[in-house]
């Protein structure tokens, strides 16, 4: 038996518990993370297009991400600061650079599109994180021909969605396909996460599309000039310096 048949007969026997532990395991290598993002949204045939700077940081399962508007060019430098930390509401921040004003994202709008894009604001704080959700594993499927688990989550409190559903690859416990439904059990969403490579080691999808299964709508989300574990301070990621934050 090779080294590689025996990964794969113990990865196959892995519980529900066992398998959420290894991908946090891969989620948590990332300490913090820069990239330029471009974000191409089509409703009903039209696209259009949005290019941002994504700076991450994380501290355990805390997460706090800036986002820095590059394109179109009336909105550049325009400024979104997201902050979440286990066991508080989440918070977000917005920057208007042609009235040098700050302003919070009310909670009420934390389920709104953002930049009209298929994702919510609640979405970039990072969703549900996987010690708030209720997992069992509901069976095993390829995904483009790659091994995976199927996994479902249940929130144990409220959040946009009533179910998650999720498929977590075999040998790198990344997710690349996700389903969410709303509390109804109806799906509303999807995404697929392909281009898959590993940075500095770490496995990292570099192309992420979200199809709205209700509006009829996509986003893709292209990653490039993806760096990991930079050191990036805190103080870049307060509401103090969000005026003055450096791309």
């Amino acid at each position: 038996m090779t080294a590689l048949t025996a990964t794969m007969l113990l990865s196959a026997q892995l519980s529900a518990g066992a398998i959420v532990a290894h991908a946090k395991e891969v989620d948590l290598k990332i300490r913090d993370l820069s990239a330029r993002v471009r974000m191409e949204i089509t409703v009903k045939g039209e696209a259009k297009h949005r290019v941002f700077r994504l700076m991450m940081r994380r501290e355990g399962v805390d997460y706090r991400a800036l986002i820095t508007l590059l394109e179109p060019v009336a909105m550049e430098e325009t400024r979104f600061l997201v902050v979440a930390e286990r066991g508080s509401p989440n918070r977000q921040w917005a920057y208007f650079p042609d009235l040098d004003l700050v302003r919070p994202i009310a909670g009420r709008d934390q389920d709104d599109p953002f930049l009209g894009s298929d994702i919510s604001y609640a979405d970039l704080a990072g969703g549900a994180h996987l010690d708030d959700l209720a997992h069992r594993l509901v069976g095993e499927e390829d995904v483009e021909g790659v091994p995976c688990y199927v996994m479902e989550g249940i929130p144990r409190h409220r959040i946009t969605y009533g179910k998650l559903r999720g498929w977590v690859r075999k040998d790198n416990f990344l997710t690349i396909r996700a389903v969410f439904y709303d509390e109804d059990g109806k799906p509303v969403k999807q995404a697929r996460l392909t281009d898959v490579h590993e940075v500095d080691g770490v496995p990292i999808a570099h192309r992420i599309e979200m199809e709205n299964l209700v509006a009829q709508s996509g986003t893709v989300l292209t990653l490039g000039e993806l760096r990991i574990n930079l050191g990036l301070p805190l103080e870049l990621f307060s509401e103090d310096s969000l005026g003055a934050a450096e791309n």
